[in-house]
């Protein structure tokens, strides 16, 4: 069940975000201001261009949950967490730690190995807090691995995003600014069309999915696991910046592994969910809770939405949509979380009973075989 924005704002997390957010959007624009400011039209071609393929990502990222997308809402919090928290505390942190690398191991090491050093650890840190954040502010929103993934993969599109605008800023300059507009679709064929299929959102999806499973259940088991999934998002963020395979040519190989580890990732949360979903829809359905054949609709987007269309608008079809809600909730809430309520599965049981009376009363036909 969804938390509106007023119980949000409630939640000492939200102010944290929303100061974060602002606080990445102060060093983002003391950082690069001047040059939007000198390069106006490279700015807006750059915008235009990543804004679809950011909406494009958001809307497949948040599709690829198999029984219900999450919030909007969760989603774009998330994201605003990677494009503006992280990757704005991250300039100044990277350039810190560089200037540790250059200091210690000499500029040329720095040159050639210093991004593989420092990206990895600040970033991977800096996007995966906005997942935490996300917990605290809305503990319902993340109850397990798949929710890690989705948030964790969706605040890295957002760290991408401004990254993205970022090389498009930067390739004016190294153009010579005298074609912005080229620069900018050269910058985003090099860095959307051939680059975002392994970029950062699959990398903090792996920590996000580690992170999802500890905030579930916390154990020793799944803190090893989240240290783990951390550990290897970082791994992966390093490779990516390595200077080994670089080019276009070889960009598909030297990114495959990250793709690959992401794939990986989901299938196993996702195994995980549905695993949980159809144990919890088996034991609500032997008692009574659940009429037998309701949990292939609630498994399928396509069956709810047909369902609707077969009940009057109005009155009987805001029942059915609630009832269908109460019941996903009760089937997810088992699967635990930062503020787990033992109270809650009874109440949603309560609910689901009366909504079918409520329902039925109406008169609607609801077939749920």
């Amino acid at each position: 069940m969804g938390m509106t924005r007023g119980g949000l704002a409630r939640r000492p997390a939200f102010w944290l975000w929303a100061a974060a957010c602002l606080l990445g959007v102060w060093i983002a624009l003391r950082g690069i201001g001047t040059h939007v400011s000198a390069f106006p039209g490279g700015a807006v071609a750059g915008v235009v261009l990543l804004a679809p393929a950011l909406a494009g990502g958001v809307w497949l990222l948040r599709r690829l949950h198999p029984v219900r997308s999450p919030p909007l809402g969760y989603a774009l919090v998330a994201v605003a967490w990677g494009g503006l928290a992280a990757f704005g505390t991250a300039l100044p942190a990277n350039a810190a730690f560089q200037a540790i690398v250059g200091k210690t191991a000499g500029p040329g090491f720095n040159a050639a190995w210093g991004a593989s050093i420092a990206a990895p650890v600040n970033e991977e840190i800096l996007k995966l807090l906005g997942v935490a954040t996300l917990a605290l502010m809305a503990p319902a929103a993340v109850r397990g691995p798949l929710d890690g993934w989705g948030y964790g993969a969706l605040a890295g599109l957002g760290f991408q995003f401004a990254e993205n605008f970022l090389y498009v800023l930067n390739t004016i300059v190294l153009t010579g600014a005298t074609h912005d507009a080229n620069a900018a679709l050269f910058s985003f064929g090099t860095r959307v069309v051939c680059g975002a299929w392994w970029s950062h959102w699959a990398m903090t999806a792996v920590g996000g999915a580690g992170l999802g499973l500890l905030i579930g259940r916390a154990s020793k088991a799944h803190l090893a696991v989240a240290m783990g999934a951390f550990v290897l998002a970082m791994a992966l963020h390093s490779w990516w910046d390595a200077p080994v395979l670089s080019g276009l040519v070889l960009m598909p190989v030297k990114g495959a592994p990250i793709l690959l580890a992401a794939v990986v990732a989901y299938r196993l949360a996702r195994r995980r969910y549905l695993s949980h979903f159809r144990r919890t829809v088996h034991a609500e359905t032997r008692d009574g809770v659940l009429v037998p054949g309701e949990g292939h609709v609630l498994a399928f987007r396509k069956w709810r939405r047909k369902e609707q269309w077969g009940v009057p608008a109005g009155e009987s079809r805001r029942l059915l949509e609630r009832l269908r809600a109460a019941e996903l909730a009760l089937i997810e809430d088992g699967l635990g979380g930062l503020e787990p309520d033992p109270l809650a599965a009874e109440r949603l049981r309560t609910d689901i009973r009366a909504l079918r009376g409520d329902l039925k009363a109406s008169g609607a036909n609801v077939r749920v075989a």
